[in-house]
């Protein structure tokens, strides 16, 4: 009995492995073509003049619109998603439909704001008073889905979210504070406006990698 059980787990053991080094391996072949895409983009010219804050905030954004897309494509396609996402099955996946469907929106929304800035500006594609209207609309229709979410979350995901914020926190406290603090005694050039929005969104999803690394939830179910 007990060598079948050792055996049992250590076979979920291995798929469980090999499902996370698929995730990880299919999130890093996207995600780097949605980075060359991205400067490809930003080089071609058709959407103004790029300097690196409007670079790296394109490719932050481009990754919240992958890790968006990426959430509502494993939804709308179970038994593809459960071979992708953190789930333990496609039944997991149509019973967290609307939930995961708001967070993905949500991520997606959030990418899409971002880039409407990175974009926007007197040398970008978008006027700024359309980036202003477009991130407003974009920004304020992704913290509505966020809050959604909340009613639809165990008490897990929602320690989760609030450890996220917290470390969230305490690293644009710590990065940004500390750029801003060499910015002021010279040593370094001050982080631009874009600079500080690039900062609260990547750090946001550092954050939350963290917290789930904490929690031993990176191997996938």
């Amino acid at each position: 009995m007990t060598d079948t059980t050792t055996n049992i787990e250590a076979a979920d053991r291995k798929r469980r492995l090999k499902k996370t080094a698929f995730a990880l391996f299919l999130g890093g072949v996207v995600g780097f073509l949605g980075a060359m895409a991205g400067m490809e983009l930003a080089d071609s010219g058709a959407f103004g003049a790029f300097d690196p804050s409007r670079e790296i905030a394109l490719l932050v954004a481009i990754l919240y619109a992958i890790t968006g897309l990426g959430i509502l494509a494993g939804i709308a396609f179970p038994r593809a998603g459960a071979t992708f996402l953190n789930v333990e099955d496609a039944d997991e996946l149509r019973e967290q439909r609307a939930m995961l469907t708001m967070s993905g929106l949500g991520m997606t929304l959030m990418g899409a704001a971002l880039a409407v800035v990175a974009l926007g500006g007197a040398d970008g594609a978008i006027a700024p008073g359309t980036a202003v209207a477009l991130y407003a609309v974009l920004s304020v229709a992704a913290v509505v889905l966020s809050v959604k979410t909340l009613k639809l979350q165990d008490e897990l995901m929602r320690a989760v979210g609030r450890q996220t914020g917290m470390v969230a926190f305490y690293l644009l406290a710590l990065i940004g504070g500390t750029w801003a603090m060499l910015a002021h005694l010279g040593f370094v050039a001050a982080p631009a406006p874009l600079d500080w929005l690039t900062m609260i969104w990547s750090l946001m999803l550092l954050a939350a990698f963290i917290v789930v690394a904490q929690k031993g939830m990176m191997v996938m179910r």
